[in-house]
């Protein structure tokens, strides 16, 4: 891991990692019940705040808006559910999706940025009858201040709509690998992830994001996973234009989690009608073509939360007939088997699936973003034992077609050998 999150990491300690695993156990593994009942909540809770704003403040107090949160709640509780599970099986519910997604996030979002603002205010309100002003004077604070959050929050969920979170980015980085040989170094992957085609990233976006691909001219492309929402609708056209990368040393992908959703075989068969250039790698070795021997290796995502330390029959099985006469690139959609993969002597593991949060806090490096609730490996770079991984950023949207401080990213991968592992001559040692 690299140095800062390690440190962040070791800050934490145990606590931290508690508070992972009841997220991943209470919130994430019951997300859409936990989404719709927030979407309840937060619609009450507007309400309550725009009549105390613009009517009877009195009415805050009101038995019958207790009723109509829980009411709303439990409605909510039930409807997100039922509108993902048809998402899957129906071309309406998969178009309604991301829109019901798209305003009910917003709803949380202005909600929870006018109770954080009445929160604060409340003190300096407080502050304000304990030196005697007048309470009107902290009756406009609580007002103006809690307009301001919401009108703040709005402002910033419009730009993450309108340029999802500044347009795609082209990042460039050197990764120093133990295991790379001199004859390897400058090697240039282009690394893609969680495209997910179908819902916001086809046409003229995808086009564009395979022309920008294929202009780095790099050696091997790879696609870390989730290239497919949930909209099987799109398979042949997202796989024929997938079909138009191309590197001197192949094009390798992975299926993620949302591949498994519209169904990981037929998202393999619509490659491998439509974009026979494309390996998949479904718990298989490539020789990528370099000499001396490069490999690039990957499995599907298994479609259900591996991060507890559940066993991966497919990392174990790969690792076990892993080549031993060159380094080895493991594509593994989900990061958090890096420790494991590391283990087993794969050099580079490529990942995704977290979309570097999606939504972050704009502070330096992203990292205060809800991905860090559910991994260690949010995005970026990370070491452990010789071996180095990355976490893409991702270029599509997993539920609202919304990014803000985490931009869409092709990342572009430059190998080098570390510099303890070159002899005089720029040989391994």
């Amino acid at each position: 891991m690299d140095g800062g999150r390690a440190q962040d990491e070791m800050a934490c300690g145990g606590g931290f990692e508690l508070l992972r695993d009841f997220v991943r156990n209470h919130i994430f593994e019951r997300f859409p019940t936990v989404f719709g009942a927030a979407i309840g909540a937060a619609s009450v809770a507007l309400f309550a705040w725009a009549a105390a704003l613009f009517a009877d403040p009195s009415r805050v107090a009101d038995p019958a808006l207790l009723r109509a949160a829980l009411v709303a709640t439990a409605l909510g509780a039930a409807f997100i559910p039922s509108l993902t599970r048809l998402a899957r099986h129906h071309a309406w519910a998969s178009a309604a999706e991301p829109i019901v997604f798209a305003a009910g996030f917003s709803v949380v979002t202005v909600a929870a940025a006018v109770v954080a603002s009445l929160f604060v205010l409340t003190a300096f309100a407080l502050l304000f009858a304990a030196l005697g002003l007048p309470a009107s004077a902290g009756i406009w604070l609580l007002r103006a201040g809690s307009v301001a959050g919401a009108a703040l929050a709005g402002a910033a969920l419009a730009y993450g709509f309108a340029s999802h979170g500044g347009g795609v980015e082209v990042t460039r980085h050197r990764i120093e690998l133990d295991a790379l040989p001199a004859a390897l170094a400058g090697l240039r992957i282009a690394h893609l992830s969680d495209l997910h085609i179908g819902n916001g990233t086809e046409g003229a976006r995808l086009e564009e994001i395979v022309a920008r691909t294929n202009a780095l001219g790099a050696d091997l492309i790879a696609l870390s996973g989730d290239l497919f929402d949930n909209d099987a609708e799109v398979l042949a056209e997202g796989a024929c234009a997938l079909a138009k990368l191309a590197a001197p040393l192949g094009v390798y992908a992975v299926l993620g989690n949302h591949d498994g959703f519209i169904g990981s075989d037929d998202v393999a068969a619509a490659l491998a009608a439509h974009a026979p250039g494309i390996e998949v790698l479904r718990g298989r070795f490539v020789r990528a073509g370099a000499q001396p021997p490069l490999y690039v290796a990957g499995f599907d995502d298994p479609g259900h939360d591996w991060r507890h330390g559940d066993p991966l029959p497919e990392l174990e099985s790969l690792g076990r007939t892993r080549p031993s006469d060159g380094p080895c690139v493991l594509l593994m959609h989900r990061p958090d088997a890096f420790e494991r993969a590391a283990a087993l002597g794969f050099a580079l593991v490529l990942s995704g699936h977290f979309h570097g949060g999606q939504v972050a806090l704009p502070l330096a490096g992203g990292r205060w973003n809800a991905a860090r609730l559910l991994t260690r490996y949010d995005r970026g770079l990370y070491r452990e034992a010789g071996a180095a991984l990355y976490v893409s950023r991702g270029l599509g949207f997993a539920g609202p077609r919304l990014r803000f401080a985490s931009r869409p990213e092709i990342a572009l991968h430059e190998l080098r050998p570390t510099a303890r592992s070159l002899d005089s001559r720029g040989g391994l040692v």
